[in-house]
Formats: C-alpha cells, sequence, structure tokens
C-alpha cells in the first residue's frame, strides 16, 4: 500500500494534547498510521502513513480538524 508523510505546525500544544491527537490518528482502519515524529521548539509534527491514495489521508486529516501544510507521497527510500 502507497506511504504519504504530513506535516503540521503543533505551536502552543503541551505533550498531553499532542498524544491525544497521535491516539486519535491511530484509530482509523483504512489509513494506517505507521509513526509521529515532533520537534515543539520547531513547533513541527511528521506523519508517516499507508493509505489507498492521497485524497484519502486529506480528509482523514480533516476529520481529525488537522490542517497539514502539505502531503507527500513516498516512492522512494534510501
Amino acid at each position: 500500500m502507497p506511504r504519504y508523510i504530513s506535516q503540521h505546525t503543533i505551536a502552543c500544544l503541551t505533550r498531553q494534547a499532542l498524544q491525544a491527537i497521535i491516539a486519535d490518528l491511530k484509530r482509523d482502519a483504512t489509513v494506517t498510521t505507521i509513526r509521529c515524529v515532533s520537534d515543539s521548539l520547531e513547533g513541527k509534527l511528521l506523519c508517516e502513513f499507508e493509505a489507498p491514495d492521497k485524497e484519502t489521508v486529506v480528509v482523514f486529516l480533516s476529520v481529525l480538524n488537522m490542517r497539514p501544510q502539505w502531503v507527500m507521497r513516498v516512492e522512494n527510500e534510501w
């Protein structure tokens, strides 16, 4: 299944709030959350998903009120 990476701004979120968001991301059967990495100093969150297509990821994130700065399909990995 194709993989996608999204970037989000998480400024002013506490660690507990971020953990709650990540728990919500892991509850879906259509989109599988592989991993999430964040940096509170930069205020950024990167999430990696497996999903049938990019539109599915965008809709999934919209339902959770997450507005990604971008969503990128992973085509190559070294």
